[in-house]
């Protein structure tokens, strides 16, 4: 005889099979996720500022020679540690911009790529931006344009990757460390998509960015800033 289950048990069953609809749902999700990731960089088009991302190999020198080449009047390196100085920041990238002195800003607040939007979301409100080219890591951007648009939606963002040497995006199942930073870097782009949804109310309002930011304006800015006081 057929018998009907209620109560606490049933509510465990129906939360089982959910958590395993998700899981089977997020695995096979995995290597799509992974196939649309950007494979090369394309020239990107002119915009208003740069933002290079730190954390990560070639950034940036990449956004460096974007600066260089005028596709943005300025450019704001987000997440500098407290005690690395800007010297520091162009020794790693192996030169300075010629625009060092008067257009680069150091955002010195964020810890992840949530306080990145942060300190982004500052930053293009002060300068009043339309359209900023962000660097980071091709297997990062999906995250970054994501916690970018939640503070910032009305904002045009510019995808420019790059690509670390040891990740190897083309044979990325043969590659164990490429494959442990690809399936970390998934469940992170999960967690913050399910963020995102709630802080922004499923999309229909900016979320609130992490607040204060600090960020350190370029020298000749600072000394612009005390003359005119």
């Amino acid at each position: 005889m057929y018998r009907h289950t209620s109560g606490p048990l049933a509510w465990i069953g129906l939360a089982f099979r959910l958590a395993v609809a998700a899981f089977v749902v997020c695995a096979l999700g995995f290597p799509v996720w992974v196939w649309s990731l950007e494979r090369a960089s394309s020239e990107p088009a002119d915009a208003d500022g740069i933002i290079a991302l730190t954390g990560g190999e070639g950034r940036l020198q990449a956004a460096i020679a974007l600066l260089d080449r005028g596709k943005g009047e300025r450019l704001l390196i987000s997440g500098v540690h407290a005690e690395t100085t800007r010297a520091d920041l162009f020794d790693a990238a192996g030169s300075a911009p010629r625009q060092a002195a008067c257009c680069v800003d150091l955002g010195r607040s964020a810890e992840n790529t949530i306080g990145n939007a942060g300190e982004a979301a500052q930053w293009i409100a002060t300068h009043q931006y339309k359209r900023v080219i962000v660097v980071t890591a091709s297997y990062h951007m999906p995250r970054s344009l994501l916690e970018l648009h939640a503070v910032k939606p009305e904002i045009e963002f510019i995808s420019y990757p790059v690509f670390p040497d040891d990740i190897r995006l083309d044979d990325w199942w043969k590659d164990p460390y490429t494959s442990s930073v690809l399936a970390g870097e998934y469940m992170k782009f999960l967690a913050a998509t399910v963020r995102v949804a709630v802080a922004s109310s499923l999309w229909t309002q900016a979320a609130h960015p992490p607040e204060p930011a600090s960020i350190e304006a370029a020298p000749a800015a600072l000394t612009t800033r005390s003359s005119s006081n």
